[in-house]
Parts: structure tokens; sequence; C-alpha cells
């Protein structure tokens, strides 16, 4: 899965962007067309042109910045199709360019298939929303964008809405999955994300930062809402930390260079081999004093799945 960022800019200015503080948004002759291509036709001779995740080929992850402000971005796209056909594309927009219905037309219809596109939503209002894009009728345009995503995507391309969970984030997530069940419950994927504070976010870690335990504990306040969307995720987030009810919504996601094992999770965990780890920002920046090992078996199902290890929870009750 090459990461793939193709735009340093961004159209707005999250509090949690994981992005470098210094130079990174000016470096965009590093970004043009021609340098795109090239690494995509490098990539194609079998050579490592990406940072991260160069040695997995079954996915392009395209990210910024924000791609899509990309001068020749739907140019890039079809490079990136035509060159490999049967790849995933998948997209990390804030989903502002596509409030244009023509624009969100044709990305649909040049990137085919197979293609998925994850949108990032912070409140289920304005005020709210905006708290963390720091940018004025970002609210309204995403919306719009989503709007017309669903009405232009392709038969088998999906849409994806990521919920970054930071301090901030947590005060407006009963709003915002109240706007999502009532306007958005068609999306095909609704993901939470443990913050990541790197780059940008540190200088706003004080705001930011709380632990796993009180995030799950958040998400968990509103655990009846989960099942009414299509299919809920978990990125991120330490099996220890998270109430077992919320398990079987826990994804393996995070590549081995990210991750580190405190004392005793390696030896003693129960779940090690279902477990993503501790992220190194969170031992870092917030000491990770709520991860322990599991010593006692819990109620669940295995999957045998590397990336999804819990199928279910065998007593619902259970907390």
């Amino acid at each position: 899965m090459p990461d793939f960022p193709i735009w340093p800019q961004c159209n707005i200015a999250c509090v949690f962007c994981s992005n470098p503080t210094e130079g990174y948004r000016e470096t965009t002759g590093m970004y043009s067309y021609e340098e795109l291509k090239k690494k995509v036709e490098d990539y194609k001779r079998g050579l490592q042109t990406f940072v991260k995740f160069d040695e997995v080929g079954d996915y392009f992850n395209l990210t910024g910045g924000e791609p899509t402000i990309h001068p020749e971005f739907l140019r890039v796209l079809a490079l990136i199709r035509t060159e490999f056909p049967a790849n995933l594309i998948r997209l990390l927009s804030n989903g502002r360019m596509f409030a244009e219905a023509n624009f969100a037309r044709r990305t649909c219809g040049i990137v085919g298939l197979p293609f998925e596109i994850a949108v990032p939503m912070f409140g289920g209002d304005a005020r709210s929303h905006e708290a963390i894009s720091r940018t004025p009728l970002s609210f309204q345009q995403t919306v719009q964008g989503l709007r017309n995503l669903a009405k232009h995507r392709l038969p088998g391309q999906k849409v994806e809405i990521r919920i970054i969970m930071t301090k901030v984030q947590a005060r407006f997530l009963g709003g915002l999955l109240e706007l999502l069940l009532a306007e958005f419950a068609w999306v095909d994927r609704v993901v939470f994300l443990f913050e990541e504070i790197e780059g940008f976010a540190e200088h706003y870690k004080d705001r930011l930062v709380f632990t796993q335990s009180e995030c799950a504990s958040v998400i968990d306040r509103h655990f009846d809402m989960l099942s009414r969307f299509r299919e809920v995720r978990l990125y991120h987030f330490s099996l220890c930390t998270t109430p077992t009810r919320l398990w079987p919504y826990v994804w393996r996601t995070l590549a081995g260079f990210k991750v580190t094992w405190l004392d005793g999770c390696r030896t003693r965990c129960l779940y090690r081999e279902q477990c993503v780890g501790v992220h190194r920002s969170y031992e870092r920046h917030a000491g990770a004093p709520d991860i322990s090992p599991i010593l006692e078996r819990r109620p669940v199902e295995l999957s045998g799945d590397p990336y999804h290890p819990i199928r279910a929870v065998n007593d619902p009750t259970s907390l």
C-alpha cells in the first residue's frame, strides 16, 4: 500500500494535522505532474519510491495536504488508473472540492473501480465542525461534497467517513453521530481513529491529548448508535483500553515502525496477537498510562483475520 502524497498544501487547517510544520507546504515543486508521473513509472518498474508501506502493492493511498487541490488532480488520477487498472485507489480528502458537482462526477468517472474515498467530519453543525477545521464554510462544503459523491459515485465505489478522535472532537461526537445517521447513514463505513500526535498537532497537544481509555469510553457511550451504520471500525486502539463490547469494531491498522510494546504486553498479554500495539506518539505524548496486559480471557470469538481479529462478543452485556 504505497502512501502517496500528491500535494503538500491544504484548504483547511485542522488542529490535529500530522503533517510537518516546517517547510512542507512550500514544497509544491516536488509534486508537479511530471514528478508524480516519474514516481508512478518507477514504482511500476519495481523501484522503491515511497517512504511508507512501499513493500505492499495492493492499493494506493492518495494523501496530502489535500490531494484534490493539486492543479492537475484529475490528470494524476487518470495516470494512476491507467498504469494500475486493477489496483484499489483510496483517496483521503476533506471533501470540500466535491461541493462542485461536476468535479465529483468527473472524479468518479475517471478513477473507475476499485475506488474508495475517506472524508473526515468533525461536528454536526458548522460551529462544531469549523472549531476543528478552522476554515469558514468548510462544513457546508464538506456536507455538499458528500451529497454529490452519493449522487455521482459509480456502483461499487465506496465512501467512508472518518472521525479523528481527540479531546476536542469528543465534545462534538454526539451531535456528529446524529447528523450522520440522519443524512449519511448510506455511507459504506464510519471509522473512528485515535489521534496520532505528530507534526503540526504537536503544537496543540495540550488541547488534543487524552487517554485511549477516555476516548474509548466516549465512543462506548454511543454504543447503541453504532449498529445503525453499515459498518463501523476503530483504528489505532489497543484492546486493553477498549470496552470488550467494542472489540469487534477494532482493526489492526498500524505499520510496524509506528508501534511499540510496553512492559508485559509482548510476554504476558493473552491478546497480544490480536492487538495493534501502542502507537509511539501515544507513549511519547500521553505516557500510555492505561496500557496493561490482559490476563483473563474475554467472551469473544476470534476471526483468524490479522487485520480484523475479533469476530464477535459472545456476551453482549460484557463491558
